[in-house]
C-alpha cells in the first residue's frame, strides 16, 4: 500500500494512500452521513469499500490522526458513443473535531485540487452531494465543481413479496455479454455510464420471455441505521410508523434492510415483468423494500413510474434528490455541453 504526502500546512496535512488503511475503514464505520437532510450510518461500511474500484484514498491528518477522507474511485464511464477517464468522489467526510469550523472545506478544496493536478489525461471527476447537504454542496462547488443534473431516489415496497421460480441468475460468461450487451444499447443516449459494479457476488439476475432476457437487474444487500430525518413528515416517519402494525415492516429506523438495484434492464412493453422481478428478489431475500437510483430525465426511470405502482416506500424517499456535481479537465465547452444535456446513469452502488 503507497501512502504520498501532497500538502503541509503546519500541523494539518494531505496524504494520498493507493489502498485504504485500516485506520480509514474504522473512520469511516463511525460516521453518520447526510446534514440538514436525513443523517444516516452504513452498516456494511468495510464489506462495501473492499469492493470498490480503484480507490484512490485521499486522509486530512491533524499530527497524526485522521480527520477527514476523500476517496476517488478511479473508472472509465461512457458518454454517448465517447468512453472518458473518470474519478467518482465518496465517502467525503469531517470528524467531530473539525466539522464546522472551515477546516474541511480549505483542506478538502486542495485535496480535491491535488488530485486534479496530479491527473495528466483529459478527465470527468464527479460527486453526488445530497440535495440538502449544503455544507458539502458548499465545498465542492468551491473546488470548481458544477451542478450537472438531478439523480432521484426511487423506492419499491412490497408487504408480501411473492417468489418468482423464474428468475435466473445470472452465471456464466455468455449470459454476462449478453446482458451488457442489452444495457449498452439501453442507455447508449445517457450520461456517465458504467457498469463496474454489476455481477458482483453472481447477484445479476433475469426474466426471460419466450427465450429472450425481458427485465434484469443486479442487486446490493444493504443495511442503514437512520438517525434522522428532516421535516414534520421526518418526524411522523422516525416517531409514529415504527409503532403502528403493519406500517413498522415498511420502516425500522434501527435496523433498515433493503436491496438496491442498479443495471435495470427492460424491454419495452415488458415493464410489468420488471416489477415481477423486483418483488420475487425481495421474496428470495426475504425482505420488503428495495430502491434505486436514476436521472431525473432519465427514459427508463420515466417509463417504469408510468407504467407501475412502486408501493408505499416511494412516496417517503421521492424527493430525496441528489447533485451530480462535474468538474472537467481538457474538455472543451462542446463536449461538456453534451455531458450536461443527456439524462444521467446511476450505480446503485455508489449510493449505498
Amino acid at each position: 500500500m503507497e501512502k504520498k504526502r501532497l500538502h503541509q500546512d503546519g500541523t494539518y496535512a494531505i496524504w494520498r494512500h493507493t489502498g485504504i488503511p485500516e485506520e480509514a475503514m474504522t473512520f469511516l464505520d463511525s460516521i453518520a452521513w447526510g446534514n440538514e437532510g436525513a443523517v444516516y450510518e452504513h452498516k456494511n461500511t468495510e464489506a462495501h469499500i473492499r469492493l470498490l474500484h480503484r480507490p484512490t484514498l485521499l486522509a486530512i491528518y491533524e499530527s497524526e490522526k485522521l480527520e477527514g477522507t476523500a476517496m476517488f474511485c478511479h473508472t472509465p464511464m461512457s458518454v454517448g458513443s465517447n468512453t472518458y477517464n473518470c474519478y467518482y468522489i465518496r465517502y467525503f467526510a469531517a470528524s467531530k473535531a473539525i466539522r464546522g469550523k472551515g477546516l474541511m472545506k480549505h483542506y478538502a478544496v486542495k485535496a480535491m485540487e491535488a488530485i486534479r493536478n496530479d491527473e495528466q489525461d483529459k478527465t470527468i471527476f464527479f460527486a453526488c452531494v445530497e440535495k440538502g447537504n449544503y455544507g458539502s454542496y458548499k465545498v465542492v462547488q468551491s473546488a470548481g465543481y458544477n451542478n450537472i443534473g438531478v439523480m432521484k431516489t426511487n423506492g419499491f415496497r412490497r408487504f408480501f413479496p411473492k417468489a418468482n421460480p423464474h428468475i435466473e441468475q445470472v452465471k456464466t460468461d455468455s449470459v454476462r455479454k449478453e446482458v451488457v450487451s442489452l444495457l449498452q444499447k439501453q442507455y447508449e443516449t445517457l450520461a456517465l455510464v458504467g457498469f463496474n459494479s454489476l455481477f458482483l457476488h453472481d447477484d445479476y439476475y433475469v426474466l426471460r420471455g419466450k427465450g429472450e432476457i425481458v427485465a434484469g437487474c443486479q442487486t446490493h444487500r444493504v443495511h442503514w441505521v437512520i438517525n434522522s430525518m428532516p421535516g414534520l413528515m421526518g418526524k411522523v416517519i422516525m416517531n409514529v410508523v415504527p409503532l403502528i402494525p403493519l406500517l413498522n415492516q415498511l420502516f425500522n429506523p434501527k435496523r433498515f434492510e433493503f436491496l438496491a438495484f442498479e443495471g435495470i434492464f427492460v424491454k419495452p412493453g415488458y415493464e410489468n415483468r420488471l416489477m415481477d422481478l423486483f418483488e420475487g428478489l425481495l421474496a428470495r431475500e426475504k425482505l420488503k423494500s428495495a430502491m434505486f437510483w436514476l436521472g431525473e430525465s432519465c427514459p427508463i426511470r420515466e417509463g417504469i413510474l408510468k407504467h407501475n405502482q412502486l408501493g408505499l416506500l416511494h412516496s417517503f424517499v421521492k424527493d430525496s434528490d441528489a447533485y451530480i456535481m462535474a468538474s472537467f479537465k481538457d474538455f472543451d465547452e462542446t463536449e461538456i455541453a453534451d455531458v450536461k444535456s443527456r439524462p444521467l446513469f446511476a450505480s446503485a452502488f455508489d449510493y449505498i
